[in-house]
């Protein structure tokens, strides 16, 4: 199968040798400028302009797009080792081997001319991932060409020319050459630049609504026609906006048309331009503020908790599109949450030392990210805490400028819960019956907890639920709950107690806790029957003895249980009573520290 990289190059051969002397264009793209009788202007050593020059660090860059767009395609094992062949002939013409670049061994002379090689290469990096499809099935013509389906395969932009310069405030005019490398005639295309605000995408002065311009028919290959003679020019005479600054510039076309079969087709072919005015002034003469601001922020981990480092990552962007600036110098001060007679303390501390980043440069338009690893004073309550970063830095004409940004960052202190061990009263119940579960709970630690309750979760025992309330830093709140028997037992009679609680952002945090409670069926009442005993049973000497023994084993039992339950709640009123006394002395020992 014939390289379609082979036909491109006998394009732009071809359109060399045949282009006018007066039409200027992008090396290998084809945007030609025709000048308003005014001489070329080269610089007085006759070589490329500075801009232009060829540099070791723009080849490196070159080399490293043409990297990247392998990793892009996702190709197969076969289609990498294609690739590589191809990227290897393209390190040879770029004079790039070992890790670095050369700039004597680069087969151009110009970094438009690199930039449109670079352009080709990708282009026939993508064909060996996705291929232009055959119609034919048949396996003895596959040299034969064959009609692309993808809209890039069949136009390109032709001839080799010197970039044109579009100076501020100018009027140009703007010569765009289409090629169909087709087999096929292509009909009825639109062609529309690709219009901005923006003056880095589009610098030239809007003044109409559409810049659509037509092409009734591309001839294809098959015509026998010569590339120049199936060549069609389309022109814009356009004004340079007065604000551009100095650089080149990608302009984009996009193309809409018919194939042969009918189908409609679109592809984009992009050309550049070299601008020329005057870089930190705006379009009424005033000099141009560079502004450098945040745009966002984040934090590893995400949720930054009192007493942890955490890594602060700044998003920033340079709002200017004309000024870059340069020996950027951020301070970051957070807000002070606590002082003494002599001392303030900060919310947040460098784990380095330092609360300083330098950035040496940051191009126009352009973005970059700082880091710097803090940690939050354990001490913290739990809440938003802002940090402001200040900014100093300079312009291309070392004027010095200075801005201000503030980011906040929520602190989360950590709950701290404890609770005493619970008494079940009893312990046994039977079914039907109920149980008094009682314990306290401490918050220890120094955020508040709201809406705390406590619920039974268990098949064998029902409750409500036990509300306790909000609970300061340092309260304590105590839990007197009733549990009622539904079923038999069946396991070793665990019953499982879900306390719950909310923090100040309504977030809820279940702590589980299991007591011991046994439920068995309900005893049979020995007193049915009774009534149909003899009568000579119910008489005699022992009749009445045995009625009193039963009631007389019923009154012993209950004041025994009375006994327990007074004894018990005693005790309990006891510990509690020691448990606040030792809080007391715990809050009184921490304030002697602090």
């Amino acid at each position: 199968m014939k390289k379609w990289w082979m036909k491109g190059l006998a394009v732009a051969l071809c359109a060399g040798m045949l282009a006018p002397a007066a039409a200027v264009s992008v090396p290998g793209m084809g945007m030609t400028v025709y000048a308003e009788k005014q001489e070329e202007q080269k610089p007085a050593d006759g070589g490329n302009t500075t801009e232009d020059k060829i540099t070791k660090e723009k080849l490196l860059s070159a080399v490293n797009l043409l990297k990247a767009q392998k990793i892009s395609l996702q190709p197969n094992e076969e289609q990498a080792k294609k690739l590589d062949i191809k990227l290897e002939e393209a390190y040879k013409v770029l004079g790039y081997k070992d890790g670095s670049c050369d700039v004597d061994n680069c087969q151009y002379k110009s970094q438009a001319e690199v930039d449109a090689y670079v352009g080709v290469v990708k282009s026939q990096m993508n064909d060996i991932v996705n291929p232009p499809k055959d119609d034919s099935n048949d396996d003895d013509d596959k040299d034969k060409d064959t009609v692309p389906v993808n809209a890039d395969h069949f136009l390109m932009v032709g001839g080799t020319w010197v970039t044109p310069v579009a100076n501020a405030g100018q009027e140009v005019s703007i010569v765009l050459p289409v090629v169909n490398m087709g087999k096929t005639n292509v009909t009825n295309a639109v062609v529309t630049p690709v219009l901005s605000t923006d003056t880095a995408t589009w610098p030239f002065e809007i003044t109409q609504s559409s810049y659509s311009q037509n092409i009734a028919d591309l001839p294809g290959t098959d015509t026998g026609m010569s590339d120049m003679d199936r060549r069609r020019e389309l022109t814009w005479n356009l004004r340079t906006r007065s604000d551009v600054g100095n650089g080149y510039q990608k302009i984009s076309f996009n193309v809409r048309y018919f194939a042969s079969d009918g189908s409609s087709q679109t592809t984009t072919l992009d050309t550049y331009i070299q601008t020329s005015g005057t870089a930190g002034v705006s379009a009424d003469g005033k000099s141009s503020v560079p502004r450098v601001i945040v745009t966002g922020f984040e934090t590893n981990p995400e949720t930054v908790h009192a007493g942890e480092s955490f890594m602060l990552t700044l998003h920033l962007k340079n709002t200017s599109t004309a000024t870059s600036v340069s020996n950027m110098l951020f301070e970051f001060d957070a807000a002070v949450e606590g002082k003494d007679s002599e001392t303030t303390y900060e919310s947040f501390l460098p784990t380095a030392g330092s609360n300083t980043i330098f950035v040496d440069k940051m191009a126009k338009n352009g973005t970059k990210d700082i880091q710097i690893e803090m940690e939050a004073r354990a001490d913290l309550a739990q809440k938003p805490y802002a940090i402001d970063v200040n900014m100093s830095y300079e312009d291309e004409h070392v004027n010095a400028y200075t801005n201000k940004a503030s980011v906040s960052i929520p602190v989360k202190q950590a709950a701290r819960v404890d609770m005493s061990e619970p008494e079940v009263n009893p312990s046994s119940i039977e079914v039907g019956s109920e149980a008094n579960i009682m314990f306290s709970i401490y918050n220890l630690g120094k955020t508040k907890l709201y809406n705390v309750k406590v619920s039974a979760d268990s098949e064998f025992v029902s409750s409500g639920d036990a509300f306790v309330g909000n609970l300061d830093s340092g309260a304590t709140g105590s839990v007197d709950m009733y549990v009622n028997g539904l079923a038999p037992t069946t396991d070793d009679g665990t019953v499982k107690l879900n306390i719950s609680y909310e923090d100040e952002t309504g977030e809820a945090t279940v702590i589980e806790k299991t007591v011991s409670l046994y439920v068995s069926e309900p005893m049979m009442d020995d007193s049915t029957g009774m009534d149909d005993m003899p009568a000579d049973d119910q008489t005699g000497t022992g009749g009445s003895v045995g009625k009193a023994v039963p009631v007389i084993v019923v009154f012993l039992i209950a004041a025994g249980g009375i006994a327990i339950i007074i004894s018990l709640k005693k005790r309990k009123l006891k510990e509690q009573k020691k448990l606040e006394e030792d809080l007391i002395d715990l809050d009184e020992e921490d304030d002697e520290k602090e």
